[in-house]
């Protein structure tokens, strides 16, 4: 990251009365790890602001370059139930938390960290929503509870002014909304690893108040929104919450939150969203489509319905509660395929669905892992495009789960990377395709690594050193297991290193040497370098002359 960015401007280091540490979340529906700023920090600086209170924000990455502000109260939130990989920033370690806690002033911890850590310090400890909490003990004796819905939308609205402290704002940071919480199967139980089902019956928020906290921060300079916050974004407001397990979406609704969204907000650079139970879909393929095409015509390319299948085998989904069986996942993958296949104009799919698998769920055995393979195997076998296979260990402080085949599982990632993962992005992603807007994130060694902002984004390799902190488009030349590596557009032949010239496809270090020295100007004195029309054809699909631009 550009270091530049994450410096505090030390004239906001005075005391304030409260000081919000944003620890970063990473939940099975929720982000927070940049480039993105989650909720909860947003309500706790609503509730500063809504009591009066002077208030500054802090991310785990300034703490850790910069140490922290004097704050009277100290509101720590932050933790991981999803392990994952970042480049951005890094979530706050319970150790880190701990020395948080040694800070003089009243310390409060919320989110996993305090719900399943063990951390040690803090004079209260939130196992819920640490707004709520907060809130609470301003005017009394904290209680630990969920907020209620009006408080909640009264604290996102006046926590939105946060954005402009943010490191990230306004670009490439991508606010994380949310349009319900809790699992539409919550009666059930919900999955046995998940913690969604732990916020009860959803409670669906009103167009009009997401429409209004959107409109806040768009005025604020965002434009980059993921409607994330949501275990599935199919069921929002859908028939039979807590009575059926597969509620009837109801395609009316959703439309009138996108075409909202669209009219206030509408010159959105990224809108995406997250999780979508594939049993609703293919239990409601009429109107599962209907939705569908409304996220398509409304949201921008690179968009992913996470399915949240976890396991292939009957067994294990029958002991676990699962949310979907293979056949229904297999037809909701069918369906998004037809509708948002489609490239768009970054370059990527406009919709495609994901696949999560977890390793450790209960009544795993050997032949679990064979039957996942098999059902990947049959998705790229029938030409369907899966954007993202994340495979991961349940992460539980539960004894019923454990990794116990941890040979089998390791085998079963390796060969999904090896036989499905890189075969699907060259499929999805042909050689030559330019990538558009791709945020550079982080140098390793003298290779340059980038994502588009959004969710899920695809990881792209530079071979050479970019400006970190800036867009780039890229054309594609190679693929990895779950990465692609490309070269920057426009690529002007006369200015080009010999680093980078060699790593167009078919140059190569003897050729690029020569270009170098050369330096042609046309197609006719390329051609005196590169002999052989088909790669000379390669090498013009990704360069330009000096008489061209």
């Amino acid at each position: 990251m550009d270091e530049e960015r994450w410096q505090k401007d030390v004239e906001r280091r005075e005391k304030v009365d409260v000081l919000v540490v944003d620890g970063y979340i990473d939940e099975p529906s929720l982000l927070g790890v940049p480039p993105y700023l989650s909720t909860e920090p947003r309500k706790l600086v609503g509730v500063a602001r809504e009591a009066g209170l002077t208030w500054e924000y802090v991310t785990a990455d300034e703490y850790r370059r910069n140490g922290l502000p004097l704050g009277d109260i100290v509101l720590v939130h932050g933790g991981v139930t999803v392990p994952g990989k970042y480049l951005m920033g890094t979530p706050l370690s319970a150790e880190e938390a701990e020395e948080i806690a040694e800070e003089p002033g009243e310390t409060f911890l919320g989110g996993p960290l305090a719900r399943y850590e063990h951390v040690d310090g803090f004079d209260h400890y939130a196992l819920k929503d640490l707004s709520a909490y907060f809130y609470d003990s301003l005017y009394g004796k904290g209680e630990d509870r969920w907020s209620e819905p009006l408080e909640m939308e009264d604290w996102l609205k006046y926590g939105h002014k946060v954005v402009e402290r943010h490191p990230l704002h306004p670009d490439p940071l991508i606010i994380e909304m949310s349009a319900y919480r809790g699992c539409p199967r919550y009666f059930t139980g919900g999955c046995s690893f998940c913690s969604e089902p732990d916020y009860g019956k959803p409670q669906f928020r009103e167009q009009e108040d997401i429409i209004e906290e959107m409109e806040l921060l768009y005025e604020k300079g965002v434009r980059n929104f993921r409607l994330g916050g949501q275990s599935c974004t199919i069921s929002y407001k859908a028939k039979g919450i807590g009575e059926k397990e597969v509620p009837e979406p109801r395609p009316d609704e959703i439309k009138k939150l996108f075409q909202g969204i669209d009219d206030k907000c509408p010159e959105l650079k990224v809108f995406h969203l997250d999780n979508a139970n594939p049993a609703v879909i293919s239990e409601y393929p009429k109107k599962g489509k209907k939705i569908l095409k409304t996220i398509v015509e409304y949201t921008t390319p690179g968009n992913v319905l996470a399915f949240g299948l976890e396991s292939a085998d009957e067994e294990v989904i029958q002991k676990n509660n699962l949310n979907c069986t293979p056949d229904q996942a297999k037809e909701a993958v069918k369906i998004v395929n037809r509708i948002g296949r489609e490239r768009g104009v970054n370059g990527m799919p406009k919709l495609l669905p994901g696949i999560n698998f977890l390793g450790g769920l209960k009544a795993e055995t050997r032949e679990t892992y064979e039957k996942n393979f098999q059902f990947l195997k049959e998705i790229f076998e029938e030409d369907l495009l899966l954007r993202r296979i994340n495979i991961r260990q349940v992460l539980s402080h539960s004894k019923e789960f454990d990794l116990r085949y941890k040979r089998e599982f390791k085998m079963f990632k390796k060969r999904v990377r090896e036989e499905i993962d890189r075969p699907l992005l060259k499929k999805m992603l042909p050689k030559g395709t330019l990538l558009k807007d791709v945020y550079m994130e982080k140098m390793d060694g003298s290779t340059t690594f980038g994502r588009q902002v959004g969710t899920y984004p695809l990881l792209v390799g530079i071979d050479y050193e970019l400006e970190l902190g800036e867009y780039y488009d890229v054309k594609v030349t190679d693929y990895g297991y779950r990465s692609v590596t490309g070269v920057h557009q426009p690529f002007y032949l006369d200015e080009a290193a010999f680093k980078q010239l060699k790593e167009i496809p078919g140059v190569g270090k003897k050729r690029a040497a020569t270009i170098f020295r050369k330096r042609p100007e046309n197609r006719t004195e390329l051609k005196e370098i590169i002999d052989d029309e088909e790669v000379l054809e390669t090498v013009l699909g990704f360069v330009i002359f000096k008489n061209e631009r």
